[in-house]
């Protein structure tokens, strides 16, 4: 699915601005942190996206700023079907 798409219905949703509330840290089998795992809901369906190592430490760095919006901006974002 598109970013622009996703976040023309984060937006018809109001969630846009929105912090996250659902993500995951992914962690390999050495304890190793991969990345993280973002849940966005559209309405009846949830999208994932993925910020991989070593950029996700940064973005979730800052709670305040743990938003739809900033996550959809992020250069490193990797939506997954």
């Amino acid at each position: 699915m598109n970013i622009q798409i996703i976040q023309d219905k984060l937006k018809a949703l109001k969630l846009l601005d929105n912090n996250i509330t659902k993500y995951t840290l992914l962690i390999d089998e050495k304890m190793i942190e991969q990345g993280a795992l973002f849940f966005i809901p559209l309405g009846n369906k949830e999208i994932k996206a993925v910020i991989p190592a070593p950029t996700h430490k940064y973005f979730l760095m800052n709670e305040d700023k743990i938003t739809y919006k900033n996550l959809l901006a992020h250069k490193d974002i990797i939506i997954l079907k």
